[in-house]
C-alpha cells in the first residue's frame, strides 16, 4: 500500500489549485491501494506541529509556512518529525502543489526514503509580463528561439530550485512541459503532462429566468461573466474598457466580475458605466454555478494562463466561451469550441486588443445559436478529455512508476556487480559542518561505498565527532600533524579500494542521488576514455540557506573550451576513475588551485563531463579557502591559465592577460562596462576560442555557444 501525503495550505481561498486538490483527493480516496494523508502548513493558530485523524487518514498541522529562508531550522525539525512519523517500510510519496513549497522536498529526502512530486499549476517567470516586462521579453525570447539553451538563465535560478528539488513534475499543459525542457533543461523522463479534470456530474438544470430574478438581473440583460482573480494579468481591465464600446451597440449588456482582487482599479476604466457593471467578490461554488447557467457568455481574457478550472467549469456548464489566444488556453479549448482574442506583445508592454475583444463579444451576443452550438460541443469535449478520472488515472500511474523506480534503485544498490565508490573526505578543524556532511554521504541512495576520512591533525572537536561514528563503511586515517590538503587527498586516494573516487569537503553536502547518478553515468557510457564526471552545485550559506546556483559546461568539448577561462568543475562534486586518480595525482605547484591543475593534467589524456544537475551543496562561509586564501588562490589560477595559454601557443599581451584574468575571476561586469571594453572582450574570447578550434577541431556552433556562455555567465553581460 502506498502512503500519499498531499501538502497544502491550511486556510486556503478558493482557486483553481484548490479545485485541483479537491478533485484529485476525491478520486484517490476511492483507491484501496493508497492511504491518503494531508500536511497542512501555515496553520498559525497552533504553536506546535500536531496531528489528528482526518476524513481519509492522518492530517498533520504545521504552524509555519515551509521552504522560506527564515524557516530553515523549522523545516529541518519538521523533516525530522515526519521521518519519525512515516513508516520507512512503506512506499511513500509526498505530493506538492505549490511551487514555493517544493524546495522543502530536499529536507525530507535528507531524513527519509521517499519520492516527491510537484504539480506545476503555473509558470512563475511569466508573471513578469506585468511585473517586469523587459525580463519577460528576454526570457520569452529565449523560449521562442530556435537555438538550444544549455544553461539556465540567472533570472530563473530560484524557480529552477523548486523543480530540481522533486523527483517528478506534472505539467498541466504541453506548453508548460515545453518551457520546462527548453529553459530549465529538465529531464523528459522526470516529467509528465496531465490535463486538469472535473468530475462529470448530472447538473441540476435551473431556469435562467428564475435565476435572473433571484439575483436581481433583468430578463432583457445580456450577461457577460468573468470569474477569477481581479488583476492586470487576468485581462480584466481591458474587459472593462471593452464594455464601453459594447454598450454603444448593446445598452442592455451587464458585465459580472466575480472574484477577489483590485476592485478599485476596475472603476477607473468603467467610464461611469457603473449601472452595467456588477462586482460580486468571491462567490460560493453553488452561486457561481448558478451564474454559469444564467449568463450568455463566459470570458477568460488572461495574458497568461495554464489549465484554468474556471474555463473547464464553464465548458462543463455549456456556457459559450471567449478566451485569450495564449499558451495553456490554446490547448484547453480547441479552436472550434470558442472565439479567441489576441494578446499584443509590444516593445514596452503587453495588453489584450480591446477593439478585437469588443468585436468578439458582440459577435457571440449577436450569434447566440452559433455560440450555443459551440458550447454544447465544448461540453462533450470537456466530459471526454477534461474529466477527473482521466486526470486521476494518469496521476496514479505516475505514483506507481515512481515506486517502481525506487525499487529498481534498491536493486541496483544491492547488486554486488555495481562498483565500490571510495568517498575521500579530508578534514581539518571541520567540526561545525562535519556531521551534516558525513550524514549526507551515509544517506546516499547508492550504498556500495566506503568513506575514507583523512583527519589532518585537527585541533578542534572533529576527532571526537569522527570517532562517534560506528558505521563500518567509514575508514578513518589520522595524520599526526597537519600536512595540508594536497598530501591528505593523495593519502586518501592511495587507500581507496573502489573503482571510482568521489570528492567532498567537510562543509559541503551531497544530494541523496549524487553517487547513484554519477556511477550510472559512468557505467552506461561504457567509454574507457571517460575519466571524470562532475555536476552543477547549489551555493548555500553558513545556515544552509540557498544563495544561488553554479552551472558548469556539460560536454567534453565545452569543458575543454571553458577550462582556459574558469575552472570547469565543482571540486567537491566530482567522481574520478580511481586508477587515474592514483596515477595522476594532486600537486602543490599551484597552491589552493590544486584541483584546477589536476583537471588540466587529466584532460590532456582523457575525457570528462558534467551532469547538468545540482548534485552537491557548496557552502560559502568565512573559513572557505576562497575567503581565507583568496588572493593566493587567484594568483595560482592566473599563473596556471597563463601557462596553459603558452602551451597552446596563444600569444597574449599584458592587456589581453588582464582581460583574461578579469573573466576568470568574475570581474567582468566591473571591467567590461562600456562598448569599447566589451569589444576588446569579444575580440579576446574570439581569439582564444578560434585558436582552440583549429587545434582541437571544435565546431563553429560550439565556439559561438561557448562565447555567449562566457559573456553571460562569467562576465554578466547579456
Amino acid at each position: 500500500m502506498l502512503s500519499l501525503f498531499i501538502i497544502d495550505y491550511y486556510n486556503r481561498n478558493s482557486t483553481g489549485l484548490t479545485t485541483y486538490v479537491d478533485q484529485l483527493t476525491n478520486y484517490i480516496s476511492e483507491d484501496l491501494n493508497i492511504r491518503l494523508h494531508f500536511i497542512f502548513v501555515n496553520a498559525d493558530q497552533q504553536k506546535n506541529i500536531y496531528k489528528e485523524q482526518g476524513e481519509y487518514g492522518i492530517n498533520y498541522y504545521v504552524p509555519h509556512d515551509i521552504a522560506l529562508p527564515e524557516h530553515t531550522t523549522k523545516d529541518e525539525n519538521l523533516a525530522i518529525y515526519l521521518s519519525k512519523e512515516i513508516d520507512p517500510n512503506r512506499a511513500t510519496i509526498l505530493h506538492f502543489n505549490w511551487i514555493n513549497h517544493a524546495p522543502f522536498a530536499q529536507f525530507l529526502k535528507a531524513k527519509m526514503i521517499c519520492k516527491t512530486i510537484l504539480t506545476k499549476h503555473c509558470i512563475p517567470w511569466r508573471d513578469n509580463i506585468t511585473n517586469n516586462y523587459p525580463l519577460f521579453k528576454h526570457i520569452n525570447g529565449l523560449l521562442l528561439s530556435k537555438e538550444e539553451i544549455k544553461y539556465v538563465d540567472r533570472s530563473l535560478l530560484h524557480e529552477w530550485v523548486a523543480y530540481n528539488a522533486v523527483d517528478h513534475v506534472i505539467c498541466v499543459t504541453k506548453f508548460a512541459a515545453f518551457t520546462l525542457q527548453k529553459l530549465f533543461q529538465y529531464p523528459e523522463n522526470q516529467m509528465s503532462i496531465v490535463h486538469n479534470g472535473l468530475k462529470v456530474e448530472k447538473l441540476e438544470l435551473k431556469d435562467p429566468k428564475i435565476l435572473r430574478k433571484k439575483y436581481g438581473f433583468s430578463l432583457d440583460d445580456e450577461i457577460i461573466l468573468y470569474a477569477g482573480v481581479v488583476n492586470q494579468r487576468k485581462g480584466v481591465f481591458e474587459l472593462v474598457k471593452a464594455l464601453d464600446k459594447i454598450l454603444e451597440e448593446k445598452p442592455n449588456v451587464r458585465l459580472i466580475i466575480a472574484g477577489n482582487g483590485n476592485h478599485s482599479e476596475i472603476l477607473k476604466y468603467a467610464n461611469q458605466r457603473w449601472a452595467n457593471l456588477t462586482i460580486t467578490g468571491s462567490l460560493e461554488k453553488s452561486v457561481l454555478f448558478d451564474f454559469y447557467q444564467m449568463a450568455d457568455l463566459g470570458i477568460v481574457p488572461s495574458y497568461i494562463e495554464q489549465c484554468s478550472y474556471t474555463t473547464i467549469e464553464m465548458m462543463h456548464h455549456s456556457l459559450p466561451l471567449l478566451v485569450a489566444d495564449v499558451d495553456g488556453l490554446k490547448e484547453l479549448v480547441p479552436d472550434e469550441y470558442s472565439l479567441r482574442t489576441p494578446l499584443v506583445l509590444n516593445d514596452n508592454d503587453a495588453h489584450i486588443d480591446v477593439n478585437k475583444l469588443s468585436q468578439n463579444i458582440l459577435s457571440v451576443l449577436n450569434n447566440k445559436n452559433k455560440a450555443n452550438s459551440r458550447a454544447r460541443k465544448a461540453k462533450k469535449y470537456a466530459e471526454q478529455h477534461l474529466e477527473v478520472s482521466n486526470m486521476g488515472q494518469q496521476t496514479v500511474k505516475i505514483y506507481n512508476r515512481l515506486m517502481e523506480e525506487q525499487e529498481a534503485q534498491k536493486t541496483l544498490n544491492g547488486n554486488s556487480n555495481y562498483p565500490l565508490v571510495s568517498v575521500i573526505l579530508p578534514c581539518y578543524n571541520g567540526e561545525k559542518y562535519l556531521r551534516e556532511c558525513i550524514n549526507s554521504i551515509l544517506c546516499q541512495s547508492y550504498t556500495n561505498l566506503e568513506i575514507i576520512i583523512v583527519n589532518d591533525g585537527s585541533t578542534d572537536s572533529s576527532s571526537t565527532i569522527l570517532e562517534s561514528y560506528k558505521d563500518t563503511r567509514i575508514i578513518l586515517l589520522n595524520n599526526k600533524r597537519n600536512i595540508g590538503i594536497v598530501d591528505s587527498l593523495n593519502y586518501g586516494i592511495k587507500y581507496a579500494k573502489g573503482k571510482y573516487v568521489a570528492r567532498i569537503d567537510t562543509d559541503d553536502v551531497m544530494q541523496q542521488n549524487r553517487l547513484y547518478k554519477q556511477v550510472k553515468y559512468f557505467e552506461e557510457s561504457n567509454n574507457d576514455e571517460l575519466a571524470l564526471v562532475g555536476s552543477h552545485h547549489r551555493v548555500i550559506n553558513s545556515k544552509g540557506q540557498l544563495m544561488g546556483l553554479k552551472q558548469y559546461p556539460s560536454s567534453h568539448e565545452e569543458i575543454q573550451q571553458a577550462m582556459l577561462f574558469q575552472n570547469p568543475f565543482s571540486h567537491p562534486s566530482v567522481l574520478i576513475r580511481a586508477d587515474i586518480a592514483k596515477k595522476i595525482k594532486y600537486s602543490k605547484k599551484y597552491p589552493h588551485a590544486e584541483d584546477y591543475h589536476l583537471w588540466f593534467k587529466i584532460l590532456k589524456k582523457y575525457k570528462a563531463a558534467n551532469i547538468p544537475e545540482y548534485l552537491t551543496h557548496y557552502r560559502i562561509h568565512d573559513e572557505n579557502t576562497s575567503n581565507k586564501n583568496g588572493r593566493e588562490q587567484r594568483e595560482s589560477a592566473a599563473s596556471l591559465i597563463s601557462s596553459e595559454l603558452d602551451k597552446l601557443k596563444i600569444d597574449h599581451s599584458v592587456e589581453e592577460l588582464k582581460i583574461h584574468i578579469a573573466i576568470s575571476q568574475n570581474l567582468g561586469n566591473k571591467i567590461f562596462n562600456n562598448p569599447m571594453r566589451i569589444q576588446l572582450l569579444d575580440e579576446w574570447i574570439e581569439k582564444v576560442l578560434r585558436s582552440q578550434q583549429k587545434q582541437l577541431g571544435f565546431s563553429v556552433l560550439t565556439v559561438n555557444t561557448m562565447k555567449d556562455h562566457i559573456k553571460r555567465n562569467y562576465c554578466n553581460i547579456n
